[in-house]
């Protein structure tokens, strides 16, 4: 008896984006994901993101998902004959648009993005628990971001099977952080004590990077970084920043301590001590600052004193 031939594929943009994260689920939601499971995690939950992302893009203003919206055109756009926008110029114009998407989810998904195109492309090599967390939060962010901005405009079928498909994902998704859970309460007692010193990891997301005389490692996924290479994963993985901003740059994002030397500190960071609040970090010896500002004169960072001068105490005293 021949079979039936398969019927004609049916994948507008929302199922489709939906069936990659099935997809993710099911290699996450195991109890030891293997190296294929991970590996199809990381480029269909890369996938999905940009799907659903778009999606809503094109909702809102169908231009808008052209890589040059002025040159947006209903024929292309039909016959998907076009370039769309990345990722991150797909984030921007939805924010652009009324449709907030925090600086933590945007580090999520960028992170997410770049592994995808170093798997894709060259190979990745990455700790295992590292990818586990990361998918987590990406998946935390969809189930939200589903259900605040997509589910809304559906109706009959499409809202029905979107509703289905959710189901799955949340039942999958308390598993999945399970892990994660596991590990940040064995590692708890080593953080203990040393918030100031503890920051939120660019690989994993978790508040288990401890940045600790000049050390730089996280807890969670047992990276470790070199502490003036490390500004630039962190204000890409964590704050959000796109690597191009500073490829042309040779200290990247960074500025050079007045207490160490040391090309190693950042502003806009974050420590578990007070984690709403922006302080100036520096990985080479671990010093918070907050208000420190440019000298006028030779443009070092320097802390300004109660009368606000604005030149440093370095370059006062050889005027002096």
């Amino acid at each position: 008896m021949t079979a039936d031939p398969p019927a004609d594929m049916n994948y507008p943009p929302i199922r489709n984006g939906m069936d990659y994260l099935r997809s993710v689920v099911a290699h996450l939601d195991r109890e030891e994901p293997g190296e294929r499971d991970l590996k199809y995690a990381v480029l269909h939950l890369q996938a999905a993101t940009e799907v659903l992302l778009k999606a809503l893009l094109v909702a809102l203003d169908w231009t808008q998902v052209f890589s040059k919206p002025a040159e947006a055109d209903q024929l292309a756009y039909e016959q998907g004959e076009f370039n769309s926008c990345r990722i991150e110029d797909a984030i921007k114009r939805l924010r652009g648009l009324g449709v907030e998407i925090a600086p933590e989810d945007k580090g999520n998904i960028t992170h997410l993005a770049q592994q995808r195109n170093r798997l894709q492309h060259f190979g990745l090599t990455a700790a295992a628990p590292a990818i586990e967390s990361r998918a987590a939060q990406v998946l935390d962010f969809l189930i939200a971001f589903v259900g605040d901005h997509l589910r809304p405009g559906l109706t009959g079928d499409d809202a029905q099977h979107l509703e289905q498909e959710m189901r799955h994902v949340r039942e999958a998704l308390p598993r999945i952080r399970g892990y994660s859970a596991i590990i940040m309460e064995r590692i708890a007692p080593e953080l203990a004590g040393r918030e100031w010193y503890t920051l939120r990891c660019p690989d994993c997301a978790k508040w288990a990077l401890l940045a600790e005389g000049g050390a730089v490692r996280c807890l969670f996924c047992e990276t470790d970084w070199d502490a003036e290479a490390f500004p630039l994963p962190y204000v890409v993985g964590v704050l959000g920043h796109s690597w191009r901003e500073y490829r042309k740059d040779p200290t990247g994002p960074a500025a050079q301590c007045p207490e160490c030397g040391a090309y190693a500190l950042i502003g806009g960071a974050h420590v578990a001590a007070q984690p709403e609040e922006d302080v100036q970090y520096c990985f080479g010896c671990s010093e918070v600052f907050n208000g420190l500002e440019p000298c006028l004169r030779c443009g070092q960072l320097y802390q300004p004193g109660p009368d606000h001068v604005a030149i440093c105490n370095d370059c006062l005293g050889s005027m002096g």
